[in-house]
């Protein structure tokens, strides 16, 4: 292949071989050499069937390996190449092999690009400037008036079972699906059988893990088997030992309600780790339908365990506005929120900023939101009844206990299955 040739597969996804790269209008994505060398002879060879054996050969030219090695290259491939199908790129052959037949050739000047990569940069930042200031001018006057328009994230869904769990991952680009993809196998093995539906999420700055174990009937959550967790980067094997030597975290019941607070229609249990400590989190939530349809008003408060005491104090209240959108939503929901009203009831708002745990990053981007009055988005990622998984891009997932008082039970009965 030429060093300016580049491969444009159906997935809108192209491979320079010259660089070893897969790229994206948004992303560059490095492929490891067996990656590399595999999909490299697939392409050369894209008019015949390649056996198994031939790609052992090609991919570790300097050693020898078992075909599980090929399977998990192959399989790393599909995802890296977006496949939302198994087979969109690269097609299976029954008791044969492999083979990848659709797909363009583009020449492309790799020098000019560089140049063109420059200088866009440049302009760019000669627009953003002018931008900027014009934005200041404009913003100076609207922003009272309009509040901050925002729309909800289209992510990577795909599914895969590893043993008998069934794994979800839940990600924004390619990169973030891979690491995903590497965590779940070194946590979940074939050999494990425990029957659970698990979700993977991953945003910049941290993960988010939830699970609960399923009757095989019903293909419903047991009662008392969902966690959720909210992992900071670096605590990740601090993570796993946890997970790996089952000292799960459950839930616990705290006694908030008193005579100017009722029983909620929602409660949140959450465990965040970072900082080499772990620290839960409980959440109430009170909604209460509108004179709109799928409008709710609600407010929430946020509790966390003391480390020295092990007691639950409150640590923020905030009240906003929840809308429902069924239509044209990756999920079973969007719920768009805006905001009304936050305080801070732990401590002040400026100590909280400096301490860097994980678990005050959901707050604290809760008042940046109210801040700049700026509309965002959770999603209804599965539910049951009384029970439903949710989404939040700052927080991770969570699941939520509802009583059958919670509107947000009242979802059309197919969705809980």
């Amino acid at each position: 292949m030429a060093n300016t040739e580049q491969i444009r597969f159906k997935t809108k996804v192209c491979f320079i071989a010259s660089q070893g790269v897969l790229k994206t209008s948004e992303s560059t994505l490095k492929l490891n050499l067996s990656e590399q060398y595999i999909l490299s002879h697939l392409i050369e060879n894209h008019s015949t069937p390649v056996t198994k054996d031939d790609l052992l050969k090609v991919g570790w030219p300097d050693r020898i390996v078992t075909e599980a090695s090929l399977f998990q290259v192959i399989r790393a491939l599909r995802v890296k190449l977006n496949e939302k199908n198994k087979g969109d790129v690269i097609e299976t052959l029954p008791r044969v092999g492999y083979q990848i037949r659709d797909f363009t050739r583009e020449d492309i000047d790799l020098n000019e690009k560089k140049t063109n990569n420059i200088i866009s940069k440049i302009n760019k930042k000669t627009i953003i400037s002018l931008g900027v200031i014009a934005t200041a001018l404009f913003s100076s006057c609207t922003w009272y008036m309009t509040p901050s328009q925002t729309k909800p994230t289209r992510f990577l869904i795909e599914h895969e079972n590893i043993g008998s769990n069934n794994i979800t991952f839940i990600t924004k680009n390619l990169e973030q699906q891979a690491d995903l993809r590497s965590k779940a196998k070194a946590i979940f093995s074939p050999q494990i059988n425990s029957n659970q539906k698990v979700y993977f999420y991953k945003s910049d700055d941290f993960y988010s893990i939830a699970w609960c174990q399923i009757t095989l009937d019903t293909n419903q959550c047991k009662p008392m088997t969902d966690f959720s967790y909210k992992i900071a980067p670096d605590a990740w094997k601090q993570f796993t030992h946890r997970i790996i030597n089952n000292k799960k975290l459950f839930h616990e019941n705290i006694n908030t309600e008193s005579e100017l607070m009722r029983e909620p229609l929602s409660i949140i249990y959450r465990s965040y780790i970072g900082d080499n400590s772990i620290i839960s989190k409980i959440s109430n939530l009170y909604i209460s339908p509108t004179d709109k349809n799928n409008v709710f008003d609600y407010s929430k408060i946020n509790f966390i365990a003391d480390k020295k005491t092990g007691r639950y104090q409150a640590l923020s209240l905030s009240a906003e506005s929840l809308i429902m959108i069924k239509k044209d939503s990756q999920f079973i929901a969007t719920l768009k929120i805006m905001p009304k009203v936050f305080h801070w009831t732990y401590q002040n708002n400026a100590n909280l900023t400096s301490n860097k745990a994980v678990i005050f990053s959901d707050d604290d981007n809760e008042t940046e939101v109210y801040k700049n009055n700026t509309p965002h988005y959770d999603y209804i990622v599965a539910a049951q009844k009384r029970l439903q998984l949710i989404l939040s891009e700052n927080s991770g997932l969570y699941w939520l206990h509802s009583t059958k008082n919670s509107p947000l039970t009242l979802l059309p009965v197919e969705h809980y299955k």
